[in-house]
């Protein structure tokens, strides 16, 4: 059995995702389609401030930062409150702060620091948001449609985040930043009246229908630093949960490593302009966007336990190629297969993980895992920036047989996760 079997216990058959499901999914593509501008739109600002990388870097250290720090607590707290209003109001508040920006930036440039303090506020209401996300989908859609969901979030989020984004960004940018900065603000104010409109008819999934291991732990009225180890322990207990967000790290580690380099490998090994840079990774969202129609009906057929194994091996396989192989028509195709790779593993795990997790304890769990994957992205990154001086194809050497190590560690886990998500 596997997570998409319309017999899975308490779910009888469904036809549809429901109304519910489409507003916060039109909300959620809305604040993602921000989420692609600013991840061009303050790079940008802070390249016309200053040519020092290390200055510019900061960015990306702020961006991370609150996940780090924060995340535990926040999936505590997620875990209290109404998350879809958590949604409403981290999108407002990101709207009020890109509004405050336009103001200043209107007076005169805005320091990099300040830049980064910006940064930090957004990424604060970005953890919120995302983590709140991530756990109030199991309460809108039954869990034998959570791939098709998962599916449709993702396919959208590479279409406004990865093609229209930057895109985007680069040519409001070149108007005024300004105007760049309050299309952003309406973005997300467009996000959160569409969450608005989503009514969330509860749907427990810690009671009828789970086994034992799955049910989550009792903590009373424990403090939040109580309750955010607690979802810290009940990731480590849990087989599952704990092979999965070990699984998580390893591909975080490795596309990390990946992610420092590949501007240099592409522009310099594969002597690819740096104008066309952009386009020429592109073709890793046009694997993702594919993977977000097949991961379903490729579920289907094969088990979801099955694809992720597969998956494992197609990333590790084309990233060990990019490195063996280093060819600008190779590199080309390599990216669109790791696309869909990265995309199927990000799918099938997210749906996997929300259908055997129960409710009261999603966010902590989820936010427990995502600070395993954050850490680990950023170790990759520096860990990748070291192995790159010993030559640029080293990284994709090492990410790709460290993806390919994965199913042999965590592939009964895979299956056994399937099969959980079922019952």
């Amino acid at each position: 059995m596997d997570i998409d079997s319309s017999q899975a216990r308490g779910n009888p058959p469904a036809v549809g995702l429901g109304g519910a499901f489409h507003r916060f999914w039109a909300g959620h593509t809305s604040a993602n389609l921000g989420d692609g501008v600013l991840l061009t739109l303050f790079p940008l600002m802070a390249a016309a401030l200053t040519s020092d990388p290390l200055a510019v870097s900061m960015l990306t250290a702020a961006a991370y930062t609150p996940w780090l720090l924060f995340g535990l607590h926040a999936g505590a707290l997620i875990d209290r409150i109404d998350k879809r209003r958590a949604m409403v109001v981290g999108n407002l508040l990101r709207c009020v702060l890109l509004g405050v920006l336009a103001v200043v930036s209107w007076f005169g440039p805005v320091p990099v620091w300040g830049l980064c303090l910006f940064v930090l506020a957004l990424a604060v209401c970005e953890v919120f948001h995302d983590g709140s996300a991530r756990a109030l989908l199991p309460a809108l859609v039954a869990r034998n449609l959570l791939i098709r969901a998962n599916s449709r979030l993702q396919g959208t989020r590479v279409v406004a985040s990865d093609f229209l984004g930057g895109p985007i960004a680069g040519l409001l940018f070149a108007l005024s930043t300004g105007t760049a900065l309050l299309f952003n603000a309406g973005a997300y104010l467009v996000g959160a009246l569409f969450l608005l409109s989503a009514a969330v008819a509860a749907r427990s999934l810690g009671g009828e229908g789970r086994d034992e291991d799955e049910r989550a732990p009792d903590t009373g009225r424990a403090s939040l630093t109580r309750e955010a180890l607690d979802g810290l322990r009940f990731v480590r207990d849990d087989r599952v949960q704990r092979g999965f967000a070990v699984a998580a790290a390893f591909s975080g580690f490795a596309t990390g490593g990946v992610s420092a380099i590949l501007v240099l490998y592409v522009t310099r090994t594969l002597d690819v302009p740096e104008a066309l840079f952009g386009v020429y990774t592109m073709l890793s969202a046009v694997g993702a966007l594919t993977a977000s129609f097949l991961c379903a009906p490729l579920g289907r057929w094969c088990g979801h336990g099955l694809l992720l194994i597969v998956a494992h091996v197609l990333g590790g396989g084309v990233l060990l190629t990019m490195g063996l192989f280093p060819h600008v028509v190779v590199g080309a195709l390599a990216l669109g297969v790791f696309g869909l790779a990265a995309t199927t593993i990000s799918v099938s795990a997210a749906s996997i993980l929300q259908a055997v997790t129960p409710m009261p304890i999603l966010g902590r769990a989820s936010m427990a895992r995502m600070l395993l994957a954050q850490a680990s992205v950023l170790m990759g990154v520096f860990t990748g920036g070291l192995l790159g001086g010993f030559g640029l194809h080293v990284p994709f050497v090492a990410g790709g047989a460290l993806l390919l190590a994965a199913p042999l560690v965590f592939g009964r886990v895979f299956r056994e996760g399937a099969r959980r998500a079922a019952v």
